[in-house]
């Protein structure tokens, strides 16, 4: 169940950073907007399969120190 859950946060991980790389690649035919949520939702997403796997967000912080 853990395995699948992983594959599906990372494949969200995945996606998102696909979408965000398009936008970007359109250059001035996105909007900043848009791309400002798209790399919201990324951010988001990789604070997400971060958490499910227990890692710390800083790489100073310890792994449960509860600094969140």
């Amino acid at each position: 169940m853990a395995d699948m859950e992983f594959k599906k946060r990372l494949d969200q991980v995945d996606g998102l950073y696909n979408e965000l790389y398009e936008l970007r690649q359109r250059g001035d035919n996105a909007g900043k907007e848009e791309m400002l949520l798209a790399e919201m939702r990324l951010d988001n997403a990789w604070r997400e399969l971060y958490a499910f796997m227990g890692l710390p967000l800083s790489p100073d912080a310890q792994t449960g120190d509860g600094s969140e």
